[in-house]
């Protein structure tokens, strides 16, 4: 799960269009599933893939790809259940 926050709207009346989100996080979502995430770059002995740090990844990977700087990642939850989550607020 992801939240973006800001203080103005768009012409269009949104902070950021949900398909630009979707699109941003199906790509990140695509770095991760399926995937062997101790095998990953971003992942190593000192940041190993608990929730927390997937949930950090997500977060600071996501506002790189938002162009508008007025619009930040407020929060990301990472689920590793139906009732286990960890959430980041940068």
């Amino acid at each position: 799960e992801v939240c973006v926050t800001g203080e103005t709207l768009n012409r269009a009346g949104v902070l950021i269009d949900f398909g630009e989100i979707k699109h941003h996080v199906r790509e990140l979502m695509a770095t991760l599933d399926h995937k062997f995430l101790n095998e990953l770059p971003v992942f190593n002995e000192t940041t190993p893939p608990s929730s927390e740090n997937i949930a950090v990844y997500i977060a600071d990977a996501l506002q790189s790809r938002i162009d508008d700087p007025a619009v930040r990642v407020s929060r990301v939850t990472a689920w590793e259940s139906e009732n286990a989550s960890a959430t980041y607020l940068p």
